[in-house]
C-alpha cells in the first residue's frame, strides 16, 4: 500500500488518537448506501463537522480499525487507478493515498458532514470502476434516529413516533442485505427507508425511537417486516392484493381513524390524455394501440382496486392487476375511480379509414367504394389511411382518489389520528399489523 505523510503537509501532522465511543455489542451496524450505482460520484467531500480531524483505516467486518489520523477537517475522496486519495479540500494537496481499493474514515468528533446532511457513524469510501461508492456504517437505533424525522414529522404525538421507530426498526431487520449485491445492506431513499442523519431529529423523535429501544413486531414467533406508507384514504390492504404471496399479519383493514382531508397528497386526481395512458403502458411492457377506454374491472374487499382493463380502439385489451393498477399511470394509491375516454372500439382494418379535418382533428369514417371522404373531397383509398390508429379529439382519463403509498401495514396520517385520539403505539400497530405482538 502505498501512502503519503509528511510534515509539512498542515492536514496530515498526527493528532492524539481519539476514537468516538465504542458501540454497544448489542446494537447491530446498519451499512448505509449513501452514493453508489448511478449516484457514485467522480470525487466525493466529507466534512469532520467539528474539525477535529480524521483516522483513516480499514473495516474488519462491521469494526473501524484505525491506520492513521488526520487533522484536517474536509477531505475529497478521489479515485486513483484502481486504488484512492485523500486531498486535504482546503490546501488542494494529496495526504492518503491506497492501491486498495476501499477505505475507512471516522470522523474523531461525532459528526460527518456528507452532501447536505449531517451523519453519525463510519464511512468507507470504495473506487467503483473510476467513481466513488460511499456507504455508511452506523448503530441501528442511530440509523433509526436518522430516519423516523424522515419519515414522520418529528413534531407528531410522541405515541405515533413510537410506532413509526418500532415499524423502522421491524423494516431495517427485515430487510437487512437487501443491498448486499453492492456491498452495504440498506439504501438511503424511498426504495427502503429514508435516511438522512441527524438533520431533523429532535427530543421528541429522539425520544421515541430510545423508548422503544430493541422492539420488533412479531408474528407467530418471528420478527416480521413493518412496512408502512403515508395514508391510506379509507382503507388498508392485503399484501397479497398489492405484491402477491401470503402474509397473514399484512391484511386490509377500514381505516376510520385517517383523516385523509389534512393528510400530504391524501386527495389527489391525474388526468392523462389517451395518447399518455397508452405511452406509460408501452413502457410498463403493455401492447396497446390507441386507448378507447380505461375501466375498474375489481375492487378488493376493502374497496381498492384490484384490476384495471384497458381497452384500445382495435378492441385489444390490457389487464393491470395488485400494484401494476397504481404503478403504470403513476398514481398515488389504489384507492380511486376513473372517468373520461371518448374514442369508441374501431371495426376491423378492412372497415376502417381515418381522415383529417379542416380543424385537424383525425375521425373515423366509412368507406365509399374506393374513395374516402376528406374536407377536399374524395380521396382514393390507401393501406395506410385503413391502419391509421385515431383518438378522438379531447380524449382523456381522469383517476380522483384518496390516500398515498402501496396501502399495507400501517397508516402514517391514521397512526397520527389514532395517537391524538390517546391510543398507544402498541395498540396504534396491532390494529394495522393483525395479530401481531410488540416485544
Amino acid at each position: 500500500m502505498k501512502r503519503i505523510f509528511s510534515a509539512i503537509l498542515s492536514c496530515a501532522l498526527c493528532v492524539p488518537l481519539f476514537l468516538p465511543p465504542a458501540r454497544a455489542a448489542s446494537d447491530p451496524v446498519v451499512r448505509v448506501g449513501l452514493a453508489y450505482g448511478a449516484s457514485a460520484q467522480e470525487a466525493s467531500r466529507l466534512e469532520a463537522a467539528d474539525g477535529a480531524g480524521w483516522t483513516v483505516g480499514e473495516m474488519r467486518g462491521t469494526s473501524f480499525v484505525s491506520r492513521e489520523t488526520l487533522s484536517c477537517a474536509v477531505l475529497t475522496v478521489e479515485p486513483d487507478g484502481t486504488g484512492l486519495r485523500l486531498v486535504d479540500a482546503d490546501a488542494g494537496r494529496t495526504v492518503y493515498e491506497t492501491d486498495a481499493d476501499e477505505l475507512a474514515l471516522s470522523a474523531l468528533g461525532r459528526l460527518t458532514l456528507f452532501g447536505q446532511n449531517r451523519y453519525e457513524g463510519d464511512f468507507v469510501c470504495r473506487n467503483t470502476d473510476g467513481r466513488v461508492t460511499v456507504i455508511n456504517y452506523i448503530g441501528l437505533e442511530d440509523y433509526i434516529k436518522g430516519v423516523v424525522p424522515y419519515e414522520m414529522t418529528a413534531s407528531w404525538p410522541r405515541e405515533a413516533l413510537k410506532a413509526q421507530a418500532v415499524c423502522v426498526r421491524s423494516y431495517a431487520d427485515g430487510q437487512m442485505g437487501k443491498h448486499e449485491s453492492q456491498g452495504f445492506d440498506l439504501c438511503a431513499s424511498t426504495h427502503c427507508e429514508t435516511y438522512r442523519g441527524t438533520g431533523r431529529a429532535t427530543a421528541n423523535s429522539d425520544a421515541a425511537v430510545e423508548e422503544t429501544k430493541g422492539e420488533y413486531l412479531w408474528y407467530n414467533g418471528k420478527k416480521v417486516v413493518g412496512y408502512y406508507f403515508s395514508s391510506d384514504g379509507g382503507a388498508t390492504e392485503d399484501a397479497a392484493n398489492v405484491w402477491g404471496g401470503s402474509l397473514p399479519y399484512l391484511t386490509g383493514v377500514p381505516d376510520p381513524y385517517e383523516n385523509t382531508a389534512e393528510a400530504l397528497n391524501g386527495t389527489w386526481s391525474v388526468a392523462l390524455t389517451a395518447a399518455q395512458a397508452a405511452e406509460k403502458l408501452r413502457a410498463a411492457g403493455h401492447t396497446i394501440g390507441t386507448v378507447a377506454s380505461i375501466q375498474i374491472t375489481g375492487r378488493t374487499a376493502m374497496g381498492n382496486v384490484a384490476e384495471l382493463t384497458v381497452t384500445d380502439t382495435a378492441g385489444t385489451k390490457v389487464k393491470l392487476t395488485r400494484a401494476a393498477c397504481r404503478s403504470v399511470f403513476g398514481l398515488n394509491s389504489i384507492r380511486y375511480s376513473v372517468s373520461g375516454g371518448t374514442a369508441a372500439a374501431a371495426p376491423a382494418a378492412s372497415n376502417v379509414v381515418y381522415v383529417i379535418g379542416a380543424d385537424g382533428v383525425k375521425r373515423q369514417v366509412a368507406l365509399s367504394g374506393c374513395s374516402m371522404l376528406t374536407s377536399a373531397g374524395l380521396k382514393p383509398v390507401t393501406t395506410a389511411a385503413q391502419t391509421t390508429d385515431t383518438s378522438a379529439a379531447g380524449d382523456s382519463f381522469t383517476f380522483t382518489g384518496t390516500g398515498w403509498g402501496h396501502s399495507v401495514g400501517m397508516s402514517q396520517y391514521g397512526a397520527k389520528a389514532m395517537a391524538e385520539q390517546g391510543f398507544p403505539y402498541d395498540r396504534i400497530l396491532q390494529y394495522y399489523f393483525t395479530g401481531i405482538e410488540v416485544r
